[in-house]
């Protein structure tokens, strides 16, 4: 299978990647932010044990052994939920083997002391099996597969060579901020510091629109809220955004920017929506790991393919973006929230990025 599609939601996910794993031969490489020993964990963990694949390697950003389950591993839940402690110790203690059951276990970015290092993440979401990739946001644990996201699979030999090359330059200890062309798109490869000019690409792409600008994440914020902000009238901008966002501070960043602005806000109402993914005129199509917030721009390693593949950017448009817009409400019509109150947090933690950018890592 060369030509790309998409699964969305995690049922339809695991329907195409549990057999891919299991009939592997050659490799199996997992990158997920999040791995966490649930009900989710443990079954993937079961077909990792079990695949044949030669070469196994399971790859999670250290913020796993700091939030599982959508909480902080210190935080009162661990002292009043037993179920939240199991979890804990067993996702801890797998994370912190080299090797289990003929797979081998890698960690990124460290917290370090006190964690101070707990911004800068990688936040990739990606998997080669044999001569397949997949791409997107989905990570390994309950709470995430309850939310609505997506994957992007193919079988681009180019493609899968290149999200292959840098996995293992991850597991090496090396980031790489690059963009290889392959027939199914652009493919940026951001390092969260040397990738601002990458980014000014697929920016000037957005601000190249001529017609509509739609954006679906969860935790957008500037640079990109300012350059849809500077659109003009004649481009219609819609922003897509889950109305049960658990990072409900950058969900009032967006409203603050949205105000006085001709950016149409929407909420999603049936569950937290975890699409990144952004589509230009109806036939250019961003999708990745990147929530485009400004972390993601100066901190996290992050993957995002821009294409104009008209089967893939037809099935966005017919299976994610119209079922999305016929289950969101304008912002107006919402319940009243506070949701035009700038506030300072957003202003502060983008000052303490901005710093921590400009620091030895």
């Amino acid at each position: 299978m060369h030509d790309p599609s998409l699964l969305v939601n995690a049922p339809e996910f695991v329907a195409v990647v549990e057999p891919a794993i299991l009939q592997a031969r050659r490799r199996v490489l997992f990158q997920v932010m999040t791995f966490e020993m649930d009900a989710v964990g443990r079954h993937f963990w079961d077909l990792l044990s079990r695949s044949p694949a030669e070469q196994k390697i399971l790859c999670v950003d250290a913020f796993s052994t700091a939030k599982i389950s959508d909480d902080l591993v210190f935080s009162p839940r661990f002292l009043s939920d037993p179920g939240f402690r199991r979890e804990v110790r067993d996702t801890r203690q797998l994370l912190r083997r080299p090797e289990r059951d003929g797979v081998r276990i890698v960690v990124t970015n460290p917290m370090g002391c006190l964690w101070r290092k707990f911004p800068f993440r990688n936040h990739k979401k990606m998997m080669v099996i044999d001569d397949q990739a997949f791409l997107g946001g989905i990570n390994f644990s309950e709470h995430n597969f309850r939310w609505r996201d997506l994957m992007m699979q193919t079988g681009c030999p180019t493609l899968v060579d290149a999200l292959a090359q840098d996995f293992h330059d991850t597991v090496s200890g090396v980031n790489s901020s690059r963009v290889v062309s392959t027939p199914a798109g652009k493919l940026y490869f951001l390092d969260g510091r040397r990738s601002r000019a990458d980014y000014e690409d697929l920016f000037v792409a957005i601000e190249r629109a001529e017609k509509s600008v739609d954006v679906i994440t969860p935790y957008v914020s500037d640079p990109l809220l300012g350059r849809l902000a500077q659109l003009p009238p004649s481009v219609r901008v819609r922003v897509i955004n889950p109305a049960r966002n658990n990072k409900a501070v950058l969900q009032q960043e967006l409203f603050r920017a949205a105000s006085g602005s001709n950016l149409e806000v929407f909420l999603y109402q049936p569950e937290m929506c975890h699409v990144k993914a952004v589509l230009i005129d109806g036939t250019q199509l961003m999708l990745g790991s990147c929530n485009f917030d400004f972390v993601a721009y100066d901190l996290q390693q992050e993957v995002v393919l821009c294409t104009d593949n008209p089967a893939l950017v037809e099935q966005f448009r017919d299976r994610v973006l119209a079922p999305m817009l016929a289950e969101s409400v304008p912002a107006e019509s919402a319940p009243a929230r506070f949701y035009h109150r700038a506030g300072f947090v957003v202003p502060l933690s983008r000052w303490y990025v901005g710093l921590l950018s400009r620091l030895p890592r």
